[in-house]
């Protein structure tokens, strides 16, 4: 992906998308763990409902969760749309996924809309910040194992499942998603890609409020911080997360990296907390 695309490129917020996600999470086999809350809030519902809809149920048993976005073949995403104001009436889905697409919408997705919205707001409120401070690799540095940056700042997106290669330079945009793997959207043309990215682990997170006395310890800013640690987190999704600047987040990181509370390898850029960590945690009486 050339550097113009990149300069020219835009975020859009689908609600199309995050119902996928949704449907997506919903059906895994084998979930996050740091799901458990939400999936206990919904997936007896939606099991329930594929029980009652065997023809859904049937589709979905034939189709992996990763694979479907794609064979689907998504409609790109208008970054001019209103999110507030949905439509997934004129998707052009078959009638199996867009019935099963309607009822997560309206049982699991819409009550919880206003929340996602927010947060995949300032998802791309904070990458845009980091975009235009330290580019583009910076703030999307994980798209997938298929994608990478090269040196020269360009995006190499790797296409297999897609009938034709891009053009060198399609109008592209970045979709943010609960999802727990992204997926790349082109229209029929291939003359616009979204790429669609994950933001998070949870689709909508509870509170995380750090105990007071870990607050009075570690300070308010740095107790935040490893409470919301409680999956690997990037810095991006750290600063999202806990209302701080990104420059901000690696300057409390670097301090409880020194006192061995967060641990990063650099394969990964993600941060986790330590052992140590945990029994602190464990350890505070709220």
């Amino acid at each position: 992906m050339s550097t113009e695309s990149l300069a020219a490129c835009r975020f859009a917020l689908s609600p199309l998308v995050e119902t996928v996600a949704a449907v997506g999470v919903l059906a895994e086999l084998h979930p996050e763990p740091w799901r458990r809350d939400w999936l206990a809030t919904h997936q007896p519902a939606f099991r329930a409902h594929l029980e009652a809809t065997p023809h859904l149920a049937a589709w979905l048993a034939a189709h992996r969760p990763a694979d479907w976005p794609t064979a689907l073949r998504l409609p790109v995403p208008d970054p001019d749309a209103d999110p507030r104001l949905p439509d997934l009436t004129d998707a052009g889905l078959p009638a199996e996924p867009a019935e099963l697409l309607a009822w997560t919408w309206q049982h699991v997705v819409r009550p919880e809309w206003p929340a996602r919205l927010r947060a995949l707001r300032a998802d791309l409120t904070t990458r845009r910040e980091r975009a235009h401070r330290h580019g583009w690799p910076a703030a999307l540095p994980r798209l997938g194992p298929q994608h990478r940056w090269l040196p020269d700042g360009r995006l190499r997106l790797t296409t297999p499942d897609l009938p034709a290669p891009p053009p060198a330079s399609p109008d592209l945009l970045f979709v943010p998603t609960s999802a727990r793997h992204g997926w790349l959207c082109p229209n029929e043309s291939h003359t616009r890609l979204a790429v669609v990215y994950p933001v998070s682990a949870a689709p909508v997170s509870g509170p995380h409020t750090p105990p007071p006395s870990l607050g009075r310890l570690l300070g308010s800013a740095r107790a935040h911080l490893l409470t919301a640690l409680d999956h690997p987190r990037d810095t991006t999704q750290l600063a999202t997360r806990t209302g701080l600047s990104p420059a901000t987040v690696d300057d409390h990181l670097t301090v409880l990296l020194d006192a061995r509370l967060v641990a990063g390898p650099a394969t990964t850029g993600r941060y986790y907390r330590t052992a140590l960590a945990e029994a602190l945690l464990s350890a505070q009486p709220g």
